[in-house]
């Protein structure tokens, strides 16, 4: 960075003339040598000019060499700490670790004294549990891979540093540059406690398997199609449903909150009310919608049971092998599928249809990274995550392996390629930009408890041993003790 010029030219240039003078004196009437004597500070490798002071006359005299040029070095102020940055990584492929690693060599390198020390989480450990571990240990990592949904319980009990200081004053990310739908799950308090990499609807599509739906002269789904129109195509393309033991299934998903969710919001119901003290599932439009996905398995026979998907090696497994015709999935779904398309199967992609009234309302899948509050080292873990979400190699080697939407704004180019529209992605961009379209449970770390009780009773409904009606009112009960749990 530029110093400020040094004013050191009046100084200087009295000195000249004073010397000047002198040389006139004992030579007689010659010129006087025009110098111009000048300092200047930049930074950048040091460099001196000298001029050499030629006195006329017979012979020539050399009276003297000024330097009228200097350039001095000036180190630029560092804005981080110096020495080794560790970041503790979750759930992980060996693409993804291989591009970050290649980020953090680019990152180190303009950063003299700086390393990065990266540590990938080993398969079959817990990942939460070791980052708890560490925390209470006072060892934690600098920086670590962080969710939705553990946000908020993290930065509550101290282990998250607020980022609104380091966003207000650098210049290259604000707040404002983050897609302001999707700030919520990164939010306690009204202040961001981690930095969004990355974020993406779920269930995001409808996968569908074009020969399946050729040999019936079946519409293949599109973006704009509501439940009913999945589910008719769903009952048109299974087979031997009559019998009782369909051979080939309409739809298949993998039963979860996620999904489970998606359905409940879309027909504008909700799992808690607005402080997230009582538990509304037993409200008609939370049941009514799973009630609604529970009779495409247990009346229409349109889809697997659970305990079908789990001989069958799991929900994914049956679309790609041919068994099923459509899947309602997630972004990551697309490596098992395309290694699916290379031994032949043809498949295509939309978004997840809409709630019969139209209405459709993601669960939000985040990717961030937190900034732990014992780091010694604050502002350089700032300026790697700031680095990390608006790097342009970065960014794009993301969107290869999780085909994820960028946080910030200014990198959407990177998600927005021909595959995106392939996939019918291309309206995500509308879904993040509406708060009302794109959400999370909330209830922070209490959640993990609260979809067990629920989920325990919905596998119920899905079996058909129980209503929607009666296992939500099953339920309630225990998430309200749970919620009510200090």
């Amino acid at each position: 960075m530029a110093g400020k010029r040094l004013d050191r030219r009046a100084f200087l240039r009295a000195g000249l003339i004073a010397a000047g003078g002198s040389a006139l004196a004992a030579c007689g009437a010659t010129p006087t040598p025009q110098v111009i004597k000048e300092t200047v500070v930049v930074a950048g490798t040091p460099e001196i000019v000298k001029e050499t002071v030629v006195v006329a006359g017979t012979p020539e005299v050399v009276k003297e060499t000024v330097v009228v040029k200097e350039t001095v070095v000036a180190e630029p102020p560092k804005t981080y700490e110096t020495g080794e940055l560790s970041i503790l990584l979750c759930c992980s492929g060996p693409d993804e670790i291989a591009a970050k690693e290649a980020f953090n060599k680019r990152f180190a390198a303009k950063r003299p004294g700086v390393t990065v020390h990266q540590e990938p989480m080993p398969a079959g450990q817990n990942y939460f549990e070791k980052l708890q571990t560490v925390i209470a240990a006072g060892t934690a990592p600098d920086i670590y891979d962080m969710w939705e949904g553990y946000v908020q319980p993290y930065a509550k009990n101290g282990a998250l540093m607020d980022l609104e200081p380091f966003l207000e004053k650098d210049p290259i990310l604000k707040k404002a540059d983050f897609w302001q739908g999707a700030l919520r799950s990164v939010t306690y308090q009204d202040k961001l406690y981690s930095c969004l990499i990355a974020l993406m609807p779920g269930p995001v599509s409808l996968y569908y398997n074009k020969k399946l739906f050729n040999e019936i002269g079946a519409t293949f789904p599109s973006s704009d199609w509501t439940w009913d129109q999945m589910r008719e195509a769903a009952k048109a393309l299974t087979k031997g449903a009559q019998t009782g033991s369909p051979t080939q299934y309409g739809l298949v998903f993998d039963l979860w909150f996620v999904p489970w969710l998606y359905w409940i919001w879309s027909n504008h119901g909700d799992v808690f009310n607005a402080d997230e003290t009582k538990c509304t599932a037993t409200e008609p439009p939370a049941y009514e919608a799973l009630q609604y996905w529970a009779d495409i398995v247990v009346k229409d026979l349109s889809a697997p049971t659970v305990s079908t998907q789990t001989t069958m090696q799991g929900a994914l497994n049956m679309f790609t092998t041919g068994q099923v015709a459509m899947y309602l999935g997630n972004c990551w779904n697309l490596g098992d599928l395309k290694n699916a398309r290379s031994q032949g199967l043809d498949w295509g992609a939309r978004l997840s249809p809409k709630a019969n009234d139209g209405n459709r309302v993601f669960y939000q899948h985040t990717w961030c990274w937190g900034i732990w509050t014992g780091t010694k080292k604050p502002n350089l873990a700032w300026e790697y995550c700031r680095d990390f979400v608006t790097d342009e190699e970065m960014m794009t080697a993301f969107n290869t392996f999780q085909k994820a939407m960028p946080a910030v704004r200014r990198m959407l180019h990177t998600f927005l390629t021909p595959e995106t529209d392939e996939l019918g992605w291309s309206g995500v961009v509308d879904i993040v930009g509406d708060v009302n379209k794109l959400r999370y449970p909330g209830a922070g770390a209490k959640w993990d408890k609260i979809s067990g009780i629920f989920e325990a009773e919905i596998d119920l409904v899905f079996t058909g041993e129980k209503t929607a009606k009666d296992a939500m009112a099953a339920a309630c009960p225990k998430v309200d003790e749970e919620l009510a749990r200090a």
